[in-house]
Order: structure tokens, then sequence, then C-alpha cells
């Protein structure tokens, strides 16, 4: 019995936290509009039930039941007339809360999606390696409406609740008996739809993969970067297969729980009308009876009605706020990330002069596999440094390192002396401009996609100046071998790079993608450059003139580059062989072909199919 108690006390507790949560929020979205809806709906039983009256008193004189026998005429005439007001201030009152709850509701749903958008480019690369964050992501977002649903529930319990309290005082007053009944035969239904409830949101959280599997078929169906895969493997039924077997697996589930909550709320809900067609009947023969006026009939059967309406729609709206209550706790789980890599760092970094790992371990995630062994290596600037290795040896791991996305397991990571985590993460990426292989471009226009790429600095510097601007991206875009972007744009920087957002944008081919990248990558104002495979899909010739270029934009800047395309090391003051997470091999191209070890080796491979 103490555990029961001790439960519903904790209910209780959660119930009024959601609720403040909730208001808290509704109020952050618009102070204004949060107070309207709250007076609208209060406002509404207290008009009802003073419609109610006025009715009761217009009936007594309509069938001569009037307790008072002067003027009659002309009380019917003020009690008609304050019907007429009260109507149009019902009429008035409703418009206005329908159009505080559509802003409101605009206003609650930009703020949601916010939220929903910061918390996930706030977290840390690993989430994106992790299955269940994306389940996560992908409740929080579908459950996201549940916010709205609780703000509005939240509201019409007050409004109910106020119709309630008046409706049970009233008629208990009359008769107690009438009060009680209509409480006591809401019970049942209520009991039952919040157990459902319950059973049936759980059911939605165990059914999130598979509903992510659906969405995953529906959307790579309609992406352009799947078309020529899925018509070149002529996969439409097996695709179309999987997802009707997925959503008929969980229809059938969804089906069952949905039936039976239907078929007992149904038999249960006859309860209060049985209550309310006994009340009808006692009334009748009070009236027959003359203990009651044809007024006072009215007025009971319609506060009965609206007792029973209020007990419905509480129920209905703490039913409601208890299934969002849990939505609403999955909404919130997406902060129970915690990041890993946190900005603790107060130190500014304003140049990138030299880079030390010392005895630098990583391994990814849910992985025993170190991705990063014990690696140590300085990097000092003015120095254009070549990192190779076969694919899996640590080229890309590294990167992410020097850019804090993980921090290392063990050992260190200093810039100018100094430990990676002193600084602030903003100041430390800053520095960085980085071209990584998978690096995307953005559906914008040419001109935005510099924009967005540059830092906070460098737009302040060149915002004012248009022309300096559009020199600045011509420019980067002419060092990569991006003239045939500028002339497929039409030399206008405000053209869509793609058909996504506008008819009029073009199509940019693979390797056009990646001298945009690289450009981006180039414009952005930097003191070290990270180029991860950046001709991997250049042509020869756009090839040889960025490499060419690379000389004179590197100078006075520490460079980074990995390379599969052992010839481009010619490059490189410094080649550095990782393999297995560990360094091989270290020194310049000279020494490492005199060496003849494994750089040697890998580069006699490319060398073997030109010599041919």
């Amino acid at each position: 019995m103490h555990n029961q108690v001790k439960k519903l006390i904790c209910n209780i507790s959660e119930f009024i936290s959601t609720l403040k949560w909730c208001l808290s929020l509704s109020w952050d979205a618009s102070k204004l509009y949060t107070v309207s809806r709250i007076l609208t709906e209060v406002l509404a039983p207290v008009l009802t039930l003073t419609v109610a009256f006025i009715g009761r008193n217009v009936i007594n004189i309509l069938a001569g039941q009037s307790s008072s026998t002067r003027n009659t005429e002309v009380i019917l005439v003020y009690l008609l007339g304050g019907l007429f007001i009260v109507s149009v201030i019902r009429s008035v009152s409703q418009k206005l809360m329908q159009y505080c709850q559509t802003m409101h509701d605009d206003k609650l749903n930009a703020k949601i999606a916010m939220i929903i958008t910061e918390r996930t480019l706030e977290a840390n690369l690993e989430y994106f390696d992790n299955p269940s964050f994306y389940d996560k992501l992908n409740s929080a977002s579908k459950d996201s409406y549940s916010i709205n649903n609780v703000v509005w529930n939240s509201i019409k319990i007050m409004s109910n609740g106020i119709s309630f309290f008046i409706a049970v005082a009233i008629l208990s007053q009359i008769n107690l008996f009438y009060g009680l009944v209509m409480v006591l035969s809401a019970i049942p239904a209520s009991i039952v739809a919040t157990r459902f409830t319950k059973i049936i949101y759980s059911l939605s959280l165990e059914q999130i993969n598979g509903l992510r599997q659906m969405g995953y078929i529906q959307a790579i169906s309609t992406e352009r970067s799947y078309a020529q895969d899925l018509r070149l493997y002529d996969i439409k039924e097996k695709l179309t297969g999987r997802y009707l077997r997925i959503w008929k697996e969980l229809f059938v589930k969804r089906q069952k729980s949905s039936r039976e909550r239907t078929l007992l709320l149904c038999l249960l809900e006859l309860l209060p009308e049985l209550a309310i067609a006994l009340i009808c009947l006692d009334i009748a023969f009070r009236v027959l009876d003359g203990r009651a006026t044809v007024g006072d009939y009215s007025l009971l059967i319609g506060l009965t009605t609206q007792l029973w309406s209020a007990i419905y729609m509480l129920t209905s709206s703490a039913v409601q706020i208890y299934d969002n209550r849990m939505q609403l706790k999955n909404f919130k789980s997406i902060s129970d990330y915690i990041n890993k890599v946190c900005d603790t760092g107060t130190v500014e970094l304003n140049d990138v002069r030299s880079i030390e790992l010392r005895d630098v371990t990583f391994s990814y995630p849910d992985t025993d596999e170190n991705a990063l062994d014990k690696l140590s290596l300085c990097l000092n600037k003015n120095q254009k440094s070549a990192i190779v290795g076969l694919n899996g040896s640590g080229k890309s791991t590294l990167i992410k390192l020097l850019l804090r996305f993980y921090d290392p397991r063990y050992g260190e990571i200093l810039i100018n002396g100094k430990d990676i985590k002193d600084y602030t993460l903003s100041s430390l990426r800053a520095n960085f401009s980085v071209y990584f292989q998978d690096m995307g471009n953005l559906s914008f226009s040419l001109s935005e996609n510099f924009e967005y790429t540059s830092s906070k600095e460098y737009q302040e510097f060149n915002g004012t100046d248009v022309n300096k601007k559009e020199g600045a991206i011509f420019s980067a875009l002419s060092v990569v071998g991006g003239v045939d972007i500028i002339e497929k744009c039409n030399y206008n920087l405000n053209t869509n790079i793609t058909h996504f957002f506008s008819d009029d944008g073009v199509e940019l081919s693979g390797g056009q993608h990646q001298k945009l990248a690289l450009a981006r990558t180039l414009y952005r104002k930097h003191t070290a450059l990270i180029l991860d495979e950046p001709s991997s899909n250049l042509d020869p010739k756009a090839e040889h003139y960025f490499f060419e270029a690379l000389k004179e934009l590197t100078a006075n800047k520490m460079t980074i580059f990995t390379s599969h395309r052992l010839s481009n090391t010619f490059l490189a003051d410094r080649i550095i062989v990782l393999e297995n997470g560990r360094i091989v091999e270290d020194g310049t191209q000279a020494e490492l072909l005199e060496n003849k070890q494994r750089f040697s080796e890998l580069y006699s491979y490319q060398a073997e199919r030109f010599n041919r």
C-alpha cells in the first residue's frame, strides 16, 4: 500500500512537472498568445453556464412558472438581450481563440524544430555512428507535436476544471447524488484509457526502428544520388516488398491494441450515459411533482450534460498529457547524450605554429581495435606534410582528433605547446580549413556555399564589399580549375548548384562538386590547411594545376594532406607513412624511395601502371 501511494505521488509530481515544462516553453514561444489562449479558454465555460442560467429563467417565464409576476415582458426582453450579448462575446472569443491557437502553434513548432536542430548540430560526431541516436532523433521529431498537444491540453484542463467544479457545486446543492454518480461513472473509462495509452506508446517506441527503415526506403527512392543504382539493379520490388513486410508486421500489433482499446472504451463510456439518463428521469419526476420547474429541468439537464462533457474532456486531456508526458520524456532524452568532447577551454587560438601528438591512442566507440596506437608526431609551421597509407591506416582518424571531433583515449595533443583541450572549440576549429573525403556541397546558391563555409571574421572583413567577395570566390574556383563551374552558372553567383530548390539551378558533375568543395576550403580564412584525398575526382589537368597552385597558397601555413596518388607527394616537405595506426616511415620523398621500404613498395605499384 505504501509503495502504491509513493508511486501515485511520484506520478502526480511528474504530471505537474510536465505541465510546468510545457507551459514554460509556451511562454517562451509567445507570452501574448499564451495569456490570450488561457483567458479565452477560461471564459468559455463561464459563458456556457451563463447561457444555461439565462435560459432557465426564459423557459420559466414562457411556461408561466416565473417567480416574478411583475413586468415579465421587460424581464424577458432583458434576458434575451443578455443572451444576445453573451452569444456575441462567445463568438468573438472563439474566433480569437482559433487565431491565437494557429499563430501560437506556428511559433511553438518553430521553437521545437529549432531545439531538435540545435541539439543535433551540437552532438558529438561519435553519436552519428550510433543507430540508437538516430532512433532517438527520429522519435523526437515524430513526437515533437506532443508538446503542442500538452500545451493545448493543459489549457483545456484549466477550462474544463472550472466548468467541472461549477457544475458539481450547483448540482450538489440540489442533489449531492447527481454529482457523485457522474464522477464515479467516468472513472472506469479513465483508467482503461490511461492503461492503453501507455501500452500503445510503448509499442510505438518498440517499432521506431521499423518505422525508420520505412522512412529510409521512402527517402532513397526520391533521392537523385540513389536513382541510377536503384534502376540499374532493378530493386523496386525488393524495396517495396521490404517496406510492405515491415508495415504489415507493425500494423498487426497496432491494430490489436487499438481494437481492444476501442471495444473496452465503447462499453465503459456507456456508464456515464446511463447515469445521465437516470438523472434526467429523476428530475422529470421532480417537475411532475411540482418540486422543480421546467426551467430547472432545462438548467439541471444542461449542467449534467456539461458536467459529463467536462469530466470527459478532463479525462481525455489528462490521458493526452499522460501519453504525451512519455513522448516528451523521449523528446527531452536527446539531451541525455552527453558530449564527451567538452568545450571547457578558455584560451583563444590565433595561429597554428606547431602540432605535437604524444603517445596518442584512439579507438572508435563500441570497437576494440585501435585506429591509432601510441602515435607520436611533431608537425611545424611552414611545413607541408603528406600522410599516406592504405585504407584504415588511421589518416582520417588523425584529422578528426586534430579538430577535436573526438578526444584520444590515451595520450595528449598539443598545439603551440599547449594542450588542445585548453583552447576554445570555436577558436581551434576557426584556425583550420579542411577538405574531407566525403565533403558535400549545400543545395543552395554558389555564393551561399562560400558564405556558409567562411569564418565569421572573414565574412565581416568582406561583407561590405560585394566585388571583393565575388573576386575572392572566382579566384578560389580558378585555383582548382573550376572555371567551368563559373561558366555553367553564367557567371551568376546566385545560381543554385542543384535543382533541389530551384528549376533554374544547375547540376554539377562529381568532379565539379569536388572542385567546388576544394575552392570553399581554400576560400576559408585559416592558419592550418588539411586536405584529405583532395584530388580523387579531379581530371589530370585540374589535378596538376591544383597541386602547382598549392605551392603558393600554402606558403607560411601549416599544410597536411593525404593522398592515395603517391606521385602527388612531390609537394610535401615530409612524408609520414601510417600502417595500423602507427608510423612505419617518416622522411622526404627522396629518402623514402631510397630506403626501399613501405613507401617505395606502394609507390612502385602505381609507377608500374604508368610504365607499361
